[in-house]
């Protein structure tokens, strides 16, 4: 039977190799997941609060969007298109995994979605590769990053209460950080200068004349007009 007939699978041993595989993730997620939970304890948040987010939302970028923007007036809407525009790259990730799960118990394979982030997509792209349909290892692998993600958000706001003021430490300055550092993955060579000046420049106007999380949206979306449109030099 041609492997892109072959029906999903949900094994035992797969649940028990992704959970593995996910295991090795754990200093990183607990970590995140620490820094996190410190902040929201720094808005308000309380351990609980902080933990259902971390459970009902699991989404780590996202989750700390939403507290760049927290208890701020009249920013609901823009965190709340900046975080669907973040995580807009899960419409791509579902529709690629799609293929591989055809034929799973629709119940089974939209269950499982709530576990989709990044490492276990990629994961579950390695296993399509290779002809393996057990949508099990994807499954184990997402318990395994919630777990891990849920331990680093308790760990993070139970301590962060006796922190005080987080700005002390300048944790404040880790959601900037944090994209800093994504955006430098972007980074191909002088094209992309254009990009992101125009991304930069617009974001600093919208901190400084809109407010809220506007700068996050307009800063993003010029940036990719820029990339989309601004002449590159062709390749030797």
């Amino acid at each position: 039977m041609p492997a892109d007939r072959m029906r999903g699978i949900f094994t035992r041993d797969g649940f028990r190799r992704g959970f593995m595989e996910g295991m090795a993730l754990l200093p990183g997620m607990i970590g995140f997941g620490v820094v996190f939970g410190v902040l929201a304890g720094s808005v308000g948040f309380t351990v609980l609060g902080a933990s259902a987010m971390s459970v009902f939302v699991f989404a780590g970028t996202a989750q700390l969007l939403a507290l760049h923007s927290w208890g701020g007036s009249g920013t609901l809407l823009a965190a709340v298109v900046a975080v669907v525009a973040m995580n807009s790259r899960y419409i791509l990730f579902g529709a690629a995994l799609q293929p591989w799960m055809r034929g799973a118990p629709p119940l089974l394979s939209y269950a499982s979605l709530f576990l989709l982030v990044d490492p276990n997509w990629a994961v579950a792209m390695r296993e399509r590769d290779m002809g393996r349909r057990d949508i099990a290892v994807f499954v184990g692998m997402g318990v395994a990053s919630m777990i891990c993600w849920l331990l680093g958000t308790i760990a993070g706001s139970a301590f962060g209460q006796l922190l005080g003021d987080t700005r002390r430490f300048g944790l404040d300055f880790f959601l900037p950080a944090f994209f800093l550092s994504l955006a430098c993955d972007f980074w191909k060579g002088r094209d992309d200068v254009m990009p992101f000046v125009a991304g930069g420049l617009v974001a600093v106007m919208f901190d400084r004349y809109v407010g809220g999380s506007w700068h996050v949206l307009g800063g993003g979306v010029a940036g990719s007009l820029a990339g989309a449109f601004w002449p590159r030099r062709r390749a030797a």
